[in-house]
């Protein structure tokens, strides 16, 4: 009887320490601190919300947009979002950055979404980033995706390095600028960085 007690009392107390053990597992992933900044004419009205694990961010942009033949006829943005690394552990993975919006141009004309590249800060182990650049040449009118995958391996030594600050750079334009008709613009930035494992 005593036995059967305390196979009872072990099995309770291995179930209640089940989601103890799982949240903490979960505290060792990055994710992002909710600290987001932008700079640029394009991020005006900007926003950012995060799904319920704080690992995939989304960015709505209601104004970034190139239009001919009245302006804006080019637009940067640059939009910063900071992420929270597992403190003195090493962590690698690829992290997903998603672009989407909408080009309508004509015969004659030319849309860009260039300079689009990633600025780590601080660069804690070794990063891989592509990030192609958007070219449409008229006629083209369509939704656009265009896709970055950051490979990167980050060992924060300490709680102040933890902090790693993503931005990615943006520029919208149309060429020529004095065309007869056309729009570029970018809805949407989608952040994914549910890849990561330990390493």
């Amino acid at each position: 009887m005593k036995y059967l007690a305390a196979s009872a009392l072990l099995f309770q107390a291995t179930v209640l320490a089940g989601p103890i053990i799982e949240a903490r597992q979960r505290q060792d992933f990055a994710v992002f601190t909710g600290v987001s900044s932008f700079r640029g004419q394009g991020c005006e009205g900007a926003t950012v919300t995060y799904d319920e694990i704080n690992q995939v961010a989304t960015v709505i942009y209601p104004n970034y947009g190139v239009v001919i033949p009245q302006g804006p006829r080019e637009e940067s943005c640059s939009t910063t979002l900071q992420v929270r690394f597992p403190v003195g552990e090493c962590t690698s993975g690829t992290a997903i950055g998603r672009a989407t919006g909408t080009v309508n141009v004509p015969v004659g004309v030319t849309a860009f979404f260039s300079t689009r590249d990633y600025a780590i800060q601080p660069t804690i182990g070794t990063i891989t980033d592509v990030s192609p650049n958007g070219q449409w040449t008229g006629p083209r009118s369509e939704d656009y995706v265009l896709q970055d995958n950051i490979g990167y391996t980050l060992t924060p030594p300490n709680a102040q390095n933890s902090l790693v600050n993503f931005t990615v750079f943006g520029d919208l334009s149309l060429q020529p600028q004095n065309g007869p008709v056309g729009s570029l613009s970018n809805r949407q930035f989608v952040f994914d960085i549910r890849t990561q494992i330990p390493c």
